[in-house]
């Protein structure tokens, strides 16, 4: 592995930097266990993915996802993988990101995923049976059948019908919460739902002002799935496990290990 490793390496280094020259990036990060024979248990380190795809808006960039392997996932980890970008980052509400875009002075703006926002009022109505959380998800899937209606139309066509049929959507939605707020008990779970959704709501709908920007992080979610598995163990070795981050690409050439692994 060390040695198909040392060839992919120049390549690796090449995508990674292509990938964060890119002004709009998604980024998420995901939970590693490394063997610690030392301490006959596993340890937690983290896989970290930045990712692009201009295919929804019909941009010149082909889709990429490249890994890296790190001990943490705070906001020193982050800013070191991001070194010198500027532009959209897409990413969850992780307070990684926030301290990292707050330390840029603009340099940085954070697109939230709306589909965290609307996966809170999921487990609240699942839970709860709360009419207005099944509201709420029903306001969303509007917006989200808007969504693939533009799917892989032109930047300026997708910001066109986004202004026209979905801003007073989200604006609607907004007074909603804000109304229904006043009305809970601080600490209920249907009140952290609106309170998450009206803490991110810049974030959330700047979507709405830049046809290329996603409503939510998916892409680079999916890219996440064949990682974050039961069967993904890293071996004790901690200089394979970073070797272990090379090269993946999106419907392109996939040079990542995923699946089930062995290792001999």
């Amino acid at each position: 592995m060390k040695r198909a490793a040392w060839w992919l390496k120049s390549l690796y280094q090449l995508q990674l930097k292509t990938i964060q020259t890119s002004p709009r990036l998604f980024c998420d990060e995901t939970p590693m266990p490394v063997l610690d024979p030392g301490r006959h248990r596993t340890r937690t380190c983290q896989f970290w993915a930045h990712a692009i795809d201009d295919r929804p808006w019909g941009g010149p960039s082909p889709p990429a996802v490249a890994y890296v392997f790190a001990d943490g996932r705070g906001t020193e980890e982050i800013a070191g993988q991001l070194t010198g970008f500027s532009g959209i980052l897409q990413v969850d509400g992780y307070a990684a990101y926030k301290a990292l875009a707050r330390g840029h002075g603009g340099a940085i703006r954070l697109a939230f995923c709306l589909a965290h926002a609307r996966r809170k009022f999921v487990e609240v109505y699942k839970t709860m049976q709360s009419p207005f959380a099944h509201e709420v998800i029903e306001r969303l899937q509007v917006v989200y059948a808007i969504e693939a209606e533009i799917r892989g139309c032109r930047a300026e066509l997708r910001l066109a019908v986004r202004r026209t049929r979905t801003a007073p959507l989200m604006k609607a939605l907004k007074a909603r919460l804000s109304s229904m707020l006043g009305q809970l008990f601080s600490q209920s779970p249907l009140a952290g739902a609106i309170n998450y959704a009206l803490n991110h709501w810049d974030g959330l709908t700047l979507f709405l002002d830049d046809g290329r920007v996603e409503v939510d992080t998916n892409t680079v979610e999916r890219s996440m799935r064949p990682i974050a598995m039961p069967e993904s163990l890293c071996i004790p070795s901690l200089s394979v496990c970073k070797h272990w981050k090379r090269v993946g690409v999106v419907d392109a050439t996939r040079a990542t290990l995923s699946g089930h692994r062995r290792f001999d």
